[in-house]
């Protein structure tokens, strides 16, 4: 019987959230907050991109071992 129970209430609350997201989704579209929502993904995006392309000029190449000791590092 509990089974059943939260069963039911799992489904109400369901229902009730689905309904509520739609509301919100249609007043969304309807302020226009959707279309802000995407031009900052589109901003982060573009950022992030500018960003990686700063960290990858300024990489530098791996250390290398000198040639018989193994322990040793140079850095050029």
């Amino acid at each position: 019987m509990r089974r059943l129970f939260w069963t039911a209430v799992g489904a109400a609350g369901g229902v009730l959230l689905y309904r509520q997201g739609q509301k919100f989704l249609a007043d969304a579209r309807e302020q226009g907050v959707v279309a802000s929502a995407q031009q900052v993904g589109i901003s982060a995006a573009t950022t992030l991109g500018a960003a990686r392309t700063l960290l990858a000029g300024a990489q530098r190449p791996a250390p290398t071992a000198i040639p018989g000791n193994a322990a040793a590092k140079v850095r050029r």
